[in-house]
This record gives structure tokens, C-alpha cells and sequence, in this order.
């Protein structure tokens, strides 16, 4: 089977990036009493201001996106969504696979991400994934930690 393609979001994806966005992270509304960043910003405002990558879905919703920030020495992944029903499927490695070959690309030698110090499953994936936690800070009331992977270019 053919996995879709992760391209690059346009602005006709506005409506359906907010639909994913809110699907992808409202389980952690409850455990942190609060909608996670990723929900507090509109569809237009990730379009504008970071490079979005999504991936088609079925029924003409978006399976899962990625959001990019490029900073003066690595690639920040500010945000990896991915529908319920295609969580445990492998979309997120791979998006966060697309991320590390793109910084790789663009001449970074080291990929940065943040999550919730509550999200524990998100903290524990990202270590497996060779992610490690670099320290923390607290933005708007929230424990966040900071990860990066350093990466190797291939020859």
C-alpha cells in the first residue's frame, strides 16, 4: 500500500488543519486543565507565521501535519498532529522522520522540539526516537520541556 504523501499545507487546508489540530490534542485538554498551544493558534495564524506539512487523509480530512520553525542553528518541529484514528499507525515517526531529513537538508545538524511536562507518552516517544530533554521552562502556567536530537548527515 501506497502511504500518502506529506506536502507542503496550502491555504484551501486552512479549515481542515484546524480540524485536525483540535482532534489531535483535545485528550490533553483534561489533563492539563487548558487547550495545549497547538489549539490556541488558528489555522491561519500556523499558515502564516510557520512552514505546515500535511498529510491526506481519508473522507477528506487530513490524517496528520506538521509544523516547522526554522531557527539560526536547527529545525524546531513546533507541533506534530496526528488524527486519533491514525495514531499507532507510525505517521508521527514519520513526519518526525520528514523533519530530521529536512533539517539535514537545510545544513542543520540538530532538530529541537518542546512538549508538556505532563505528556508523559509524548516525552517517553521522543526519547526512543533518539530525543533528548535539555531543560525546561514554564510558559503561561505550563512545565515544558525541551528536547533535541542531533543528527548525522549520510554520505
Amino acid at each position: 500500500m501506497i502511504e500518502p504523501a506529506i506536502r507542503r499545507a496550502a491555504s484551501k487546508d486552512e479549515a481542515r488543519l484546524g480540524a485536525l489540530q483540535k482532534r489531535a490534542y483535545v485528550k490533553y485538554v483534561p489533563l492539563i486543565g487548558a487547550e495545549p498551544q497547538p489549539m490556541a493558534e488558528t489555522p491561519a495564524m500556523l499558515l502564516a507565521g510557520y512552514e505546515v506539512w500535511v498529510v491526506d487523509g481519508v473522507e477528506d480530512g487530513l490524517a496528520g501535519a506538521l509544523v516547522l520553525r526554522t531557527a539560526a542553528d536547527h529545525l524546531l518541529v513546533w507541533s506534530v498532529a496526528v488524527d486519533p484514528t491514525q495514531q499507532g499507525t507510525g505517521l508521527g515517526r514519520r513526519l518526525l522522520d520528514f523533519a530530521e531529513a529536512q533539517a539535514l537538508e537545510r545544513g542543520f545538524s540538530e532538530v529541537r522540539l518542546y512538549t508538556n511536562a505532563l505528556f508523559t507518552e509524548n516525552r517517553k516517544l521522543y526519547a526512543h526516537l533518539g530525543y533528548a530533554e535539555t531543560g525546561s521552562e514554564t510558559f503561561e502556567g505550563r512545565e515544558l520541556v525541551h528536547m533535541a536530537k542531533a543528527l548525522a548527515a549520510t554520505a
